[in-house]
């Protein structure tokens, strides 16, 4: 092990005392509970993966923007405590599928190592030669080096997996569906489809505020705020939001090409947004849209105080998660 880290660390004869030798071994481990009382597991408690696809920190990261909204709501008395129950079937879902993405993204490398023909035990002088065959030229190296391209090329499913870094939904309680299916993908992978359907992530749209400042839709979710948006003739969805008989905070804007609180200049909110000029969906604090109305409604009011009473669990009608001890 001294030898290895004087190669490695280039320290020659500095001195050097090993103190501590672990093993590290490529594994997936996902937590069987994310919640059990007053306990949340969230980051490396409640799921470990190798490093491949740089996913570690991106699970953690949405694990507590989605426990820390939904902790502020029921503290502040704005949303029943079953709110919490959903933290475990929105995440739980998420994070395994980036626990197994990353097992394979680090066997897709070994698998790229063997075809090259690279080993620890062949030496460097014939490391290099076969590192070689992949741009010889050589009939003879051609359908080899063909092979490797394609499994290295094949390793874009770790470094452009765009739709499970983000294009990952949620469904539970605190989603309310408008009966769209999920939109066809070609790739679940490598491609990312924005779209404003419940439990899918607020899709980004660069917008042009009243003072010519370009901000992006994102940055008009504030911390703790449901945000209603619609189209350019929702006036009657955001005097609804203004009046609503709930604690919750929630902000209202208008959103469209020519006129709105704010202009879609290139119509990219327009494009993703899902329903007609006078619909309007609902965003959590968390960015993820939680309930979508395809058109203007003669009981707005009414629409949206059933939508949050549902997703903050203050309805009547009862979850899965409310008959659970």
């Amino acid at each position: 092990m001294i030898a290895d880290l004087r190669t490695a660390l280039g320290l020659a004869d500095h001195p050097l005392d090993v103190h501590v030798i672990t093993r590290w071994s490529i594994e997936g481990v996902v937590a069987e509970r994310f919640r059990h009382g007053r306990v949340f597991l969230l980051g490396d408690a409640a799921h470990r993966h190798p490093p491949t696809g740089g996913l570690g920190l991106n699970s953690a990261i949405q694990d507590a923007a989605n426990l820390a909204w939904k902790l502020a709501a029921v503290l502040h008395g704005h949303a029943a405590e079953g709110l919490l129950d959903t933290y475990e079937p929105e995440r739980r879902p998420v994070t395994a599928r980036n626990v197994e993405r990353s097992v394979e993204n680090a066997l897709n490398h070994l698998v790229a190592g063997e075809a090259v023909g690279i080993t620890p035990d062949a030496g460097a002088d014939a490391n290099w030669r076969r590192i070689r065959r992949l741009w010889s030229g050589l009939p003879e190296d051609e359908a080899h080096a063909r092979q490797v391209r394609r499994l290295i090329a094949s390793q874009s499913m770790e470094f452009d997996e765009h739709n499970i870094e983000y294009g990952y939904t949620y469904t539970s309680t605190a989603v309310v569906p408008d009966g769209t299916a999920v939109p066809a993908n070609p790739d679940p992978i490598r491609i990312y489809q924005p779209a404003a359907r419940p439990g899918h992530p607020l899709p980004h749209a660069w917008l042009d505020a009243p003072d010519g400042r370009r901000l992006s839709v994102h940055d008009l979710v504030r911390p703790g705020c449901f945000l209603l948006i619609t189209g350019e003739d929702g006036q009657a969805w955001c005097k609804a939001a203004a009046t609503l008989p709930t604690s919750v905070p929630v902000d209202a804007v208008r959103l469209g090409h020519l006129d709105g609180d704010f202009l879609d200049p290139r119509s990219a909110w327009t494009r993703n947004r899902g329903h007609d000029r006078g619909g309007a969906v609902l965003v959590r604090p968390d960015r993820f849209i939680a309930w979508r109305a395809h058109t203007a409604s003669p009981t707005p009011e009414q629409d949206l105080t059933a939508a949050l009473d549902q997703i903050l669990g203050t309805g009547s009608s009862k979850g899965p998660a409310d008959d659970q001890d």
